[in-house]
């Protein structure tokens, strides 16, 4: 099958916006990078032809945009409020695409609407086209925080969000009065999805799994102490390697925590700890060790900020734990949006005086 031909590219209208165009000949170049893929390669046909079925030159873009949103929430229901829209819209949107791929696209499963075969392959070809549209517009519009109206989504573990919300969102309020601030707690396999397609702004924390995917800056370096009661009836104002050894323990074992790095340092050390306790959160740590003889490992500004009730105090690990860097991430993809270049900047400028 040959590949049709871009030499006349025609402009496809999203919609009431009549000023937001894209050219049939992006949809060519998709096709082009698509080539050595049979299955790919007749879909890109398909996609090419079903334009030109629905109305000549023309095609809707906001239907690309439904179906996005759609496989995105797996509800027409969710994905009729994310978009602005009413639920028949979506309906009648899904229609429309429905009849120009001659394909169900979704059917319904026990958890929400399942994607078909050539659902899944649209959703991935149109999902990076809009994010190239999107990146293309915004970065030729002007961009004010201070009248911006829109929604800032942040990844941070629990810790990030008890330490680092407060100090952002008294900036965001002064700067950028208008906008909303979303804190996620989102899947770490995931998250370079979720930047690269707009669904998150940008991730705070230690995740080095990310470097490889995402742009990052270092906000600042980290290291680990021990957390516990006041009144610990065996630790005072110092701890031995014994006393750590045979103190009991409190793990936090989520994705954000860097438990792992602290096991592989005392594995390394030939200690093994005395865990009493495994929590999927930090938040409950406070209370948890103001009152038993628990100890926690932990970032010392996360600890710095519990001791500070006057119940708990921090003390040096006696093992050397490496420091870490606590980073913002975005995606490569994004860097164009001048909207994600100023947060970036804010994010930057706030959390790097701690």
């Amino acid at each position: 099958m040959e590949f049709l031909p871009a030499a006349k590219p025609q402009v496809l209208h999203l919609g009431s916006e009549g000023s937001l165009h894209l050219l049939v000949s992006d949809i060519y170049l998709f096709g082009n990078r698509l080539g050595g893929r049979t299955h790919d390669h007749n879909l890109y046909c398909c996609c090419y032809k079903s334009i030109y079925s629905m109305e000549k030159d023309r095609f809707d873009l906001n239907l690309l945009r439904v179906l996005v949103a759609v496989h995105e929430a797996s509800s027409v229901t969710a994905a009729a409020e994310r978009l602005g829209v009413t639920q028949p819209s979506v309906s009648y949107a899904l229609g429309k695409l429905r009849c120009a791929y001659a394909d169900p696209l979704f059917v319904r499963g026990a958890s929400g609407l399942v994607p078909t075969a050539v659902c899944t392959e649209l959703y991935r070809l149109f999902s990076d086209m809009l994010a190239n549209v999107d990146t293309s517009l915004s970065a030729r519009r002007d961009f004010d925080p201070g009248r911006a109206q829109r929604r800032i989504r942040l990844v941070m573990s629990d810790i990030g969000e008890l330490y680092f919300t407060p100090l952002l969102l008294a900036r965001f309020s002064e700067v950028a009065p208008h906008m909303e601030l979303e804190v996620i707690q989102a899947s770490t396999e995931r998250i370079d999805e979720d930047l690269a397609l707009g669904r998150v702004d940008a991730v705070i924390g230690n995740l080095p799994q990310l470097l490889e995917s995402t742009r990052s800056t270092v906000l600042f370096k980290e290291h680990y102490v021990c957390l516990l009661s006041v009144k610990h009836p065996d630790i005072h104002e110092e701890m031995t390697c014994e006393q750590f050894t045979a103190a009991r323990h409190v793990m936090v074992a989520s994705p954000f925590s860097g438990h792992s790095v602290v096991e592989n340092v005392l594995t390394r050390h030939g200690i093994v700890r005395r865990i009493a306790v495994r929590l999927p959160h930090f938040t409950v740590l406070p209370e948890l060790v103001a009152n038993s003889d628990l100890v926690a490992t932990l970032p010392s500004r996360i600890a710095a900020l519990y001791a500070s009730r006057g119940d708990l105090h921090a003390l040096p690990v006696p093992v050397p734990i490496p420091a870490f860097q606590v980073r913002v991430h975005w995606h490569a993809r994004q860097e164009a949006n001048p909207f994600n270049a100023w947060l970036v900047a804010e994010i930057t400028k706030v959390l790097r005086l701690l």
